[in-house]
């Protein structure tokens, strides 16, 4: 499901480390158990803002979770188009 080099979005805010919900961090260590991963979060300039350990509950594959904004879109349009 999940493995290293992902990039994978926030399910909710992690306020305590400045991350909002849908940012985007990469996985850089897949723990064994495959329920917890090391996920790497960069600022636009490449600096590290934060290496956090999420649960897989924590976080989706961004492809998921571009669907996701793309079917809300698709479902907000008038039927008449």
């Amino acid at each position: 499901m999940f493995q290293e080099l992902d990039v994978v979005t926030l399910n909710h805010d992690f306020e305590e480390h400045g991350l909002k919900k849908n940012s985007k961090g990469t996985i850089v260590h897949c723990y064994a158990d495959e329920q917890a991963f090391e996920v790497e979060f960069l600022s636009e300039s490449g600096e590290t803002l934060a290496l956090l350990t999420l649960a897989k509950s924590d976080i989706e594959l961004e492809r998921e979770a571009i669907g996701a904004e793309v079917l809300a879109i698709i479902h907000g349009l008038p039927v008449d188009l």
